[in-house]
């Protein structure tokens, strides 16, 4: 294991606790996320069907980590996301 992959688990680790206290202190967060992943998730599957259909490359998958972000930062992270795959 490498120093970049000790130091992305740990800030995986810190984020996790972060989201698993603030579900604590406000149970009800935890319909938001929800709520929030669901519909960054559906957009994000139209979005990739709507490519497909045209034979556009899109450069976000549905995959958990697209979901992550979604639920964490809403709307703008979807956007933060599709923007990083089209310059990476």
């Amino acid at each position: 294991m490498d120093q970049n992959q000790m130091l992305l688990y740990i800030m995986v680790g810190g984020c996790g606790l972060c989201v698993l206290y603030g579900i604590l202190k406000r149970p009800s967060y935890l319909l938001v996320l929800l709520a929030r992943g669901g519909f960054c998730a559906a957009l994000v599957f139209v979005i990739h069907a709507y490519c497909q259909k045209n034979g556009i490359h899109a450069p976000v998958d549905l995959n958990i980590a697209s979901i992550g972000t979604g639920a964490l930062l809403g709307l703008p992270g979807i956007v933060v996301l599709y923007v990083l795959g089209c310059i990476v």
